[in-house]
């Protein structure tokens, strides 16, 4: 499926949402893991906002490719700023909204969040996601919802893309979030047969290497996968699971993929590894682009994508992982002293 009807959530300073929740098959009879569909276009989880004195607008597309735009202030059911991206951007503010609309053609919940220079609040970083409900559909029903995920700025323009290193690496650092669904499988008991799904958070690094043109990176390798369970959809995740009985703690997601020559990549090039449950298969899609602007150093100074990951293990119980990510150069982060 293409991410726009994957889902979602989070980024950093970002959050998020994720896949779809059914029965477990017990063991020996294992899902089988589909490879998504790529996306014709690196920016597939890009979407139209707008961010005007100090309100931001999301264009949001439903499966069908019709849209509807909300904004934080006709839409908003709820916004805060106590929490903060990690790591955060020197010189930049930002904040969170809960959006929602009843339209006769379905029903609409957005999350959203937007990191702005005080000094040029033109100079932007929106991103978030979105569940569309069918026609009569309640937004309890996260099931039944089609999924998108959107990261979206200036600096992620196609028309203007940046200026990469031809030789050298670049590290990055950042934050990733979404949704974590987990189906139990026999080695669960009880709970075999069952789903829970929660909302996640996590630090990403990553090394672009120029000089061959890769980029790679992990969620998991720095410090622990968290849960923050009804972190953005508190009215729907509060409600409907606490923190899941099988942790995503322990898992070790890896990336790999060419960069292309307009600073966009995609790939399925991805392993997830965990130090107790075995891993049968595992498969799924990230993608994402460079900044246009660059740091102190030279490179670019933000990377930002989303992914899609599916896993197995052999007791019959599978995984996913979805979300959206941000990560900054260390130059950016700790910007030399003027």
């Amino acid at each position: 499926m293409k991410f726009q009807r994957a889902l979602v959530v989070a980024m950093a300073g970002v959050a998020m949402i994720l896949g779809g929740c059914g029965g477990s098959d017990q063991a020996g009879s294992l899902p089988p893991i589909e490879i998504p569909e790529l996306a014709p276009e690196a920016q597939s989880f890009r979407a139209h906002t707008s961010f005007v004195d100090h309100v931001l607008s999301v264009a949001v597309r439903y499966h069908d490719g019709r849209s509807r735009t909300l904004d934080t202030v006709r839409h908003r059911e709820a916004s805060w700023g106590i929490y903060l991206p990690r790591p955060m951007q020197p010189g930049h503010s930002s904040r969170e909204w809960l959006l929602a609309e009843n339209h006769y053609e379905g029903r609409i919940l957005a999350y959203a969040t937007v990191s702005w220079n005080d000094a040029d609040p033109a100079d932007y970083l929106a991103a978030g996601w979105w569940l569309t409900y069918p026609p009569g559909v309640s937004v309890w029903e996260v099931d039944s919802a089609t999924r998108g995920v959107f990261l979206d700025g200036p600096e992620l323009d196609p028309a203007n893309p940046p200026d990469l290193p031809v030789a050298g690496t670049a590290t990055y650092l950042g934050g990733m979030g979404g949704l974590y669904t987990y189906n139990y499988g026999g080695a669960w008991g009880e709970l075999a047969g069952s789903s829970e799904v929660t909302e996640f958070v996590g630090q990403i690094s990553l090394i672009a290497d120029f000089d061959n043109s890769r980029l790679a990176g992990c969620l998991g390798c720095l410090d622990p996968i968290e849960t923050d369970p009804g972190r953005h959809l508190y009215p729907i995740l509060t409600w409907r699971t606490p923190d899941p009985a099988a942790s995503p703690a322990g898992y070790d997601v890896h990336f790999e993929a060419l960069i292309g020559a307009g600073g966009t990549f995609e790939d399925t090039a991805i392993t997830v590894a965990h130090p107790d449950r075995n891993i049968v298969s595992d498969a799924g899609t990230w993608q994402g682009l460079f900044s246009n602007v660059p740091d102190a150093d030279g490179n670019p100074r933000r990377v930002v994508g989303s992914t899609d990951v599916l896993f197995a293990e052999d007791d019959g119980s599978h995984g996913r992982l979805t979300g959206i990510f941000d990560a900054l150069t260390p130059a950016t982060l700790t910007p030399p002293e003027q």
